[in-house]
Parts: C-alpha cells; sequence; structure tokens
C-alpha cells in the first residue's frame, strides 16, 4: 500500500524476508534522492532474524545467538545488532537533503523523532508518561545488541529498551532505520504514531488517509 501526502510516499509492507527487507529499504534510500521525494515505509519480518550493523562483525554477537542459528543480514546504516521479531514494527525513512528540516542537524534526527513518537504515543492513549521516557545517558556497558543497550535519546518503557534507531548520512540525505518492540499497543496504534511523529519533525499534515486504511502490517 502507497499513501502520497504533500510529495511524501508512505509504504505500509506486508511481514518480508530478511535480506529482502534490507535490500528495499536501500532501494528506496536511493529512489528518494532520485525523486526528491522522502519516503517512510513500515513493515514487519516473516521470520526471527538478527540484522548487523553495515560494518559489524557477526562474531562479535553472543554464543547464545549464534547457536540458534537465525538469518543475518546487514543493514546498509550502522549501529548494533537487532533481534527482529515477529511481533514489532520496523521502519525506514529516507530523506533527500533538501527536505531535511532546517534546525535540526542529520545526527541529531534519530533523537529528534522519538522525541514526536514519545509525544505522539502519549497523545493517542498509546502509553503512559511514567513508564514511557528517554534514555538519559548512554549505556555504561556497551552491547552488540542494540537492544541490550541503550543510548541517549533512546525510548525505554520501564528500563526496557522499545525504540531504537540507526542512521546513514550521505551528501545527497540520510537513512533511518529503526525498530519499535516490547510496547504494549497495537500494531496499528504504533504505525499511526509514527506517522504522526515523522509529520511533527518535518511540520506535515497528517498522511491522507492514513488512520482509514486497513493495516497490511498483521497476515
Amino acid at each position: 500500500m502507497v499513501i502520497a501526502a504533500a510529495g511524501w510516499r508512505v509504504i505500509q509492507d506486508p511481514p518480508g524476508e530478511p535480506q529482502f527487507n534490507m535490500d528495499r529499504d536501500e532501494a528506496l534510500s536511493r529512489e528518494a534522492v532520485a525523486q526528491s521525494r522522502p519516503i517512510l515505509r513500515l513493515y514487519r519480518w516473516d521470520r526471527p532474524a538478527v540484522s548487523l550493523g553495515r560494518r559489524q562483525n557477526p562474531d562479535d554477537l553472543p554464543a547464545d545467538l549464534l547457536r540458534r542459528n537465525l538469518p543475518m543480514v546487514h543493514r546498509p546504516t550502522g549501529g548494533g545488532a537487532v533481534l527482529h521479531r515477529l511481533d514489532e514494527l520496523t521502519y525506514a525513512l529516507a530523506v533527500p537533503r533538501a527536505h531535511l528540516p532546517a534546525e535540526i542537524r542529520p545526527s541529531e534526527f534519530p533523537g529528534h523523532l522519538h522525541a514526536h513518537l514519545r509525544k505522539a504515543l502519549l497523545s493517542s492513549g498509546s502509553a503512559v508518561p511514567e513508564k514511557l521516557r528517554f534514555a538519559r545517558a548512554d549505556s555504561p556497558a556497551p552491547h552488540s545488541l542494540c537492544f541490550q543497550s541503550p543510548v541517549r535519546g533512546d525510548l525505554l518503557w520501564g528500563d526496557a529498551k522499545i525504540a531504537g534507531n540507526a542512521l546513514r548520512v550521505w551528501r545527497e540525505g540520510l537513512l533511518l532505520q529503526g525498530s519499535i518492540q516490547g510496547l504494549p499497543a497495537s500494531f496499528d496504534q504504533i504505525a499511526a504514531a509514527l506517522c504522526d511523529g515523522v509529520r511533527g519533525c518535518f511540520h506535515l499534515n497528517k498522511f491522507r488517509n492514513f488512520a482509514s486504511r486497513p493495516s497490511l502490517l498483521i497476515r
């Protein structure tokens, strides 16, 4: 499903195979630059899998995870490994540089999006402020798994990290890949909050007809 709004493309894909998901994100990042049009893609995984940061060595992963023999793919972005679950919402945001908000440096964009996502979740009643909070500092004990090592600006539910993202910036724009997992809300609630969070970052009107479209995120 593709939804147009103010020159944007918002894509909702059904659960996909691990390598397909990464290839599609990278292809959309090139398409966004070629068409000078931001793209937001929401999707899930058709099986548990591990995505590694662009230059991450799989040998750095915990031995118990390696013994599970899960599919492994490299993301086009950096960051630590993510163990993707069937019940998570994953997204990719590809933005040409000319469309980036002037007041935000690219390196600040991940935290800025999390701030707007939190606001949207609270406004919709999908979360309560006492539980949904920001990590105030980087984890003192870095871990090869992204969700075991919160960094400043990540979203926490209690003490557990529930939202993280990884960034790649180049001269023509940026690609942000993120996952939201472990939040006690429906997929449609989380997807709608994420779209509202992106809208807040870019000062957009609502993505037209998003809330009324049947979700393709659940099979």
